[in-house]
């Protein structure tokens, strides 16, 4: 995966934008590596973070984006913008 720079957002939240899938071919195969990477970011992220998917490359997304956001406390509504955050 090529993961570019973090993006931040005025929520507090940040993008996580992945602009090359080096694992597309075999993601169109079988779906277990989108749903492994995407548990691989809510582990490393901890319980505190919530991890949602934007935009998946393999459901007509340009890329793959994941949001990740603090749950605890603030004004971060990062869950609210329509999410996909399973495969």
């Amino acid at each position: 995966m090529a993961i570019g720079p973090a993006t931040m957002q005025g929520d507090g939240s940040f993008l996580l934008i992945e602009n090359h899938c080096p694992i597309c071919a075999a993601a169109k195969t079988c779906q277990g590596f989108c749903r492994s990477e995407f548990e691989l970011f809510q582990a490393a992220f901890g319980a505190d973070m919530s991890v949602t998917r934007q935009e998946h490359l393999l459901s007509d997304g340009r890329r793959c984006v994941y949001r990740i956001a603090c749950l605890s406390g603030g004004d971060n509504q990062a869950g609210d913008h329509g999410a996909d955050n399973r495969n």
